[in-house]
């Protein structure tokens, strides 16, 4: 028995019997798919629906950082800072949103004369419109936006009083998911508000998205 294992131990590689290699059963390839089929069916739309709220909640992010920029530059410059989030009182796509110094109170970006605080891109897919309640303050010729003061307070009505009830954008989708930001006039405070369409009111739940 010795002596026949040290001849097998001796005989040369490629004498020896090849170990066969065991490969996947047709079953097994069955089930693979299938759970990759499961996990596409339950994951894409799950993703999905992460995209539709991630683009209005992160385009709300960056109009809230632009109203805080402009009031802290406000308090700063001892002088009016303007925010532009529309060109004229009407719905729009794409664009962006600028605020500036706005050194001769002519509501209107003049550079280089008038100093610029910042521009924000308002991505392509996500629609900024007006709210007829809360009507914003006028600008220059047709634009609307808000006006901060010297000591914070801002002119965010279409009446343009001075530190005095709230201005509203919309932010929106092809979806029609609406995302209101209130700016009331006493603080430059944003209030952030979502439609619910189900009983047609605005609520700060932001629990009512539409895929």
């Amino acid at each position: 028995m010795l002596e026949r294992m040290k001849s097998i131990l001796h005989k040369p590689m490629s004498l020896r019997r090849p170990r066969q290699e065991r490969g996947f059963t047709l079953v097994e390839i069955m089930v693979v798919i299938a759970i990759i089929g499961l996990i596409a069916v339950v994951g894409l739309p799950m993703m999905a629906r992460s995209v539709v709220r991630a683009r209005i909640l992160s385009q709300v992010g960056v109009l809230k950082q632009a109203v805080a920029m402009a009031r802290i530059r406000a308090l700063k410059q001892g002088g009016g800072v303007a925010v532009r989030f529309l060109t004229t009182n009407a719905a729009r796509e794409g664009g962006e949103v600028i605020a500036w110094v706005d050194g001769d109170g002519d509501g209107s970006y003049g550079p280089p004369t008038e100093i610029l605080v910042g521009r924000w891109p308002v991505k392509d897919n996500v629609i900024l419109k007006p709210d007829p309640a809360n009507a914003l303050f006028v600008l220059g010729g047709t634009a609307r936006g808000i006006l901060f003061m010297a000591n914070g307070a801002a002119a965010v009505r279409e009446s343009g009083s001075v530190g005095v009830g709230q201005g509203a954008i919309v932010v929106s989708d092809r979806h029609q998911n609406d995302v209101r930001l209130l700016i009331l006039g006493g603080t430059g405070t944003v209030v952030q508000e979502m439609w619910d369409a189900e009983s047609g009111v605005w609520s700060k739940e932001m629990r009512f998205w539409r895929y």
